[in-house]
């Protein structure tokens, strides 16, 4: 019985030493921070912003790539334009607004845009303001294009690094490397 105790507490640090391994060795993948920035437009007033805001941070958390720093290379830069506003027909009349979403996720250092997509929304209120308010906060945090918008710019960062990596190791292993650029 002390043999078969041994055994499984053996088996059990062995796993659990390989389990922290595993987490300590973070991949490329991980290693990509997005951070949000604020939403701005002088037509939207209240909190509509602020909701659009909070989902793209949630989006972003959801896709494995939140930032916490403000120094990240990766921006998720949004634009909001109000496309139309009317007023309706019926009694009482309702106020009803459609707005565009332009989402961009970019590498802010070198001034790429890696990927990006527009959503449209509408939304109708008792009033304008209510309305724009309504039409921003109907965009979700799991909504396909932010997932695709996201997962495209993380495969275009990735294959971005992969490029430069290949590039510098072949320097590398090369021979001499050129220095051509000093003298001139």
């Amino acid at each position: 019985m002390k043999n078969i105790k041994f055994l499984l507490l053996a088996l059990l640090l062995s796993v659990s030493s390989v389990l922290v391994k595993a987490q300590d060795k973070m991949t490329f993948e991980q290693m990509i921070p997005v951070r949000v920035l604020m939403p701005t437009n002088n037509e939207i007033k209240g909190d509509a912003l602020t909701v659009l805001y909070n989902r793209l941070n949630q989006a972003v958390t959801l896709n494995g790539l939140g930032a916490t720093t403000n120094d990240s290379r990766f921006l998720l830069v949004t634009s909001v334009t109000v496309l139309s506003k009317n007023v309706t027909a019926s009694i009482p009349p309702q106020h009803t607004a459609e707005v565009e979403v332009a989402v961009y996720f970019v590498d802010n250092v070198n001034k790429v845009i890696l990927s990006q997509e527009i959503i449209n929304k509408n939304g109708m209120a008792d009033n304008d303001a209510a309305a724009l308010a309504k039409a921003i906060k109907s965009i979700q945090a799991r909504d396909h294009k932010l997932k695709k918008l996201i997962t495209v710019g993380k495969n275009r960062a990735i294959e971005y690094y992969q490029a430069i990596d290949q590039n510098e190791s072949s320097e590398e292993n090369g021979g001499d490397p050129d220095v051509s650029w000093i003298f001139e």
